[in-house]
C-alpha cells in the first residue's frame, strides 16, 4: 500500500519502499526491512540521498548495501561520494567493471546466486539493455517482496515468476510509442529507445503485466518507473496500463513515479506474497522474450 508520508524511525519488520527519483535525471530507491536498509541504484546527488534517508531515520553511513542495476550515469551519479562510507555494492561482475567499483566494495551477484543482507535476500534478474551486464532485482523479505525492473528494452519470460511472487512491482514504462515516433529525438536515438536493448514502452509494459497475471493470479501494486520527460506523460502512462489491464478484468493500483522528486511510501501489509525460485531458463542464453506489438 502507498502512503505519501515518510515513516517515523522504527525497528518494525515491515517492508518499506520509497523512490527518491525515477528517470534520466537520476534513479534511486530506498528499501527498508526491519533493521536493514538498502539503496537500489545511486543516481542522485549525495545531499538528495542523505535527506531522503534521514526522513526514514537512516544515516547514509549505516546503509547495509547498494544494489546497482547497471552502470549508466543516471543510476550511479552519486556513487563515488557514497562509497566513502565503505558501503558494499551488489552488482553483476559486468556492472562492477563498467562502473569501476573499487574491488573492496564489490559484492558480486548472478542469477541463481542470491546475496543475503540480513533478513533481505536479493536475486538478480537478467534483462536486456544497452549496458555491460544489466539486471533487475527481486528483493525477498519476511515482511514482503519487491521486484525492480527499470531500463529493459524487451520483456523476458524469465521475469514472470518474480512478478508473481511480489507485493510491489517497480517496472519501466518509459515512452508512448506515438510520442516517441513523432517527437524531437533524432532518428538514431528513437531507434535506440525503441530497440530490444532500449526502454520498455507503455504498451509493452501493459502487455508484460497481462502476460504475467492473465491467468487470474492476483496482481501486486504497480509503480511505473523511468518515464521519459519528452516521450511520455504520467497520466498517459497510468491510463494506458490501467485500461489495458481492465480489458483483461485485471485490477490493481498503478502509480507513475515522479522523475525529480521523492515518490509515495509503500508499506507491506503482511508477509511476502510467495517464495521466489528463478526458473532454470534464466541461467541460459535462450531466454524467451514476449513479442512486441
Amino acid at each position: 500500500m502507498s502512503d505519501a508520508r515518510a515513516p517515523a524511525p522504527t525497528s518494525d519488520p515491515q517492508l518499506t519502499v520509497q523512490s527518491i527519483g525515477s528517470g534520466s535525471s537520476g534513479n534511486a530507491l530506498i528499501v527498508r526491512a526491519g533493521a536493514q536498509a538498502i539503496l537500489v541504484d545511486c543516481g542522485l546527488g549525495v545531499r538528495e540521498i542523505t535527506s531522503a534517508l534521514r526522513a526514514h531515520g537512516i544515516r547514509l553511513a549505516t546503509l547495509d548495501a547498494i544494489l546497482l542495476t547497471h552502470e549508466h550515469s543516471d543510476h550511479i551519479r552519486g556513487l563515488e561520494r557514497v562509497l566513502r562510507h565503505e558501503i558494499p555494492v551488489i552488482a553483476t561482475p559486468g556492472t562492477h567493471r563498467a562502473a569501476r567499483i573499487p574491488l573492496a566494495a564489490q559484492e558480486p551477484i548472478a542469477p541463481h546466486a542470491p546475496v543475503t543482507v540480513g533478513a533481505i535476500e536479493c536475486w538478480a534478474l537478467s534483462v536486456r539493455h544497452d549496458a555491460a551486464e544489466p539486471c533487475g532485482y527481486f528483493i525477498e523479505t519476511p515482511a514482503g517482496n519487491l521486484t525492480v525492473l527499470t531500463d529493459l528494452g524487451s520483456w523476458r519470460d524469465n521475469l514472470t515468476e518474480a512478478l508473481r511472487a511480489s507485493d510491489l512491482v517497480v517496472v519501466e514504462a518509459n515512452h508512448d510509442l506515438a510520442m516517441l515516433r513523432n517527437g524531437p529525438y533524432p532518428a538514431y536515438l528513437k531507434r535506440r529507445v525503441a530497440s530490444d536493448n532500449g526502454h520498455l514502452s507503455n504498451a509493452d509494459c501493459a502487455l508484460a503485466l497481462i502476460t504475467a497475471f492473465g491467468d487470474g493470479t492476483p496482481l501486486p501494486e504497480i509503480w511505473l518507473a523511468h518515464l521519459s520527460a519528452t516521450n511520455n506523460i504520467p497520466s498517459l502512462a497510468t491510463e494506458a496500463i490501467t485500461t489495458a489491464l481492465r480489458r483483461q478484468d485485471l485490477e490493481t493500483p498503478v502509480t507513475a513515479l515522479p522523475r525529480r522528486a521523492v515518490g509515495p511510501v509503500w508499506r507491506s501489509r503482511s508477509g511476502g506474497a510467495a517464495r521466489f525460485r528463478p526458473p532454470p531458463v534464466q541461467l541460459g542464453l535462450g531466454i524467451e522474450e514476449h513479442p512486441r506489438r
